[in-house]
C-alpha cells in the first residue's frame, strides 16, 4: 500500500505502520525511509530525532480521537450526555478516525509511553480535557465519570488482548452505557 499525503503525513503514517507491525523498539529512521521512499536526511528535515517522531504520532493519535470525537458529538442533536455518548462511541470506534487500525497503533503507543515517560503529559492533558468535559455533560459527574471509566477499562482490556467479551454482551454493555447517558435515565 502506497503512502500519500505531505512528506510529514507519510513519515507519520510509516512510523504508525511500523509500530503497529513491529513495535516501537523497531522503529528507526532506516526502516521509515525504506517504507515513504524518502531519504533519511529527508526524514531527519521534519524530526531531528526519533523522540521528535514518536511525539508526533502522540500527538496526531490524540488529535484523531479528538476530532472523531467532536465530529460525532456534532452530530447528536440531544445535548444532555452527549459529549459523554460520543466519548463511548469513538472509544469503541465509532468515528471515522478511530477503529482496527486506530486501536492497534493506540496499543502500540501506549506501550511505548513507558519508553517515553516524557510523552504522557500530552495524553495526561488530552484526560484533563475529556474529563472536564464529561463532568460538565449535563449528567450527573459521578455518574459520567463512572461510564467513561468502564469504556476506557473495556478498550484497554480488548488492545492489551487481556479480554474480548462476546461481541452480543460488548454491544449490551455500550447500549447499557449509553442509555446511563439520556434524561430518561436520571435517577436510575
Amino acid at each position: 500500500m502506497a503512502i500519500r499525503g505531505t512528506a510529514r503525513e507519510r513519515i507519520l503514517s510509516a512510523a504508525e505502520e511500523i509500530i503497529v507491525k513491529e513495535g516501537v523498539s523497531s522503529l528507526t529512521f532506516d526502516k521509515v525511509a525504506e517504507v515513504t521512499g524518502l531519504s533519511k536526511g529527508g526524514i531527519l528535515y521534519h524530526f531531528a530525532s526519533k523522540d521528535a517522531l514518536v511525539r508526533a504520532m502522540v500527538e496526531r493519535f490524540v488529535y484523531r480521537f479528538e476530532t472523531g470525537l467532536s465530529g460525532l458529538e456534532g452530530k447528536d442533536e440531544e445535548p444532555h450526555g452527549r459529549y459523554t455518548r460520543a466519548y463511548v462511541a469513538a472509544t469503541m470506534g465509532g468515528a471515522a478516525s478511530t477503529g482496527d487500525q486506530y486501536d492497534r497503533l493506540g496499543a502500540s503507543i501506549t506501550a511505548a509511553l513507558s519508553n517515553f515517560p516524557d510523552l504522557l503529559e500530552i495524553v495526561h492533558q488530552q484526560n484533563i480535557r475529556c474529563q472536564a468535559a464529561v463532568e460538565q455533560d449535563g449528567l450527573d459527574p459521578v455518574e459520567a465519570t463512572i461510564i467513561r471509566l468502564a469504556i476506557e477499562g473495556m478498550w484497554m482490556a480488548e488492545v492489551f488482548n487481556v479480554m474480548h467479551l462476546d461481541p452480543a454482551m460488548k454491544q449490551a454493555v455500550i447500549a447499557r452505557l449509553i442509555s446511563r447517558t439520556r434524561p430518561e435515565s436520571a435517577g436510575t
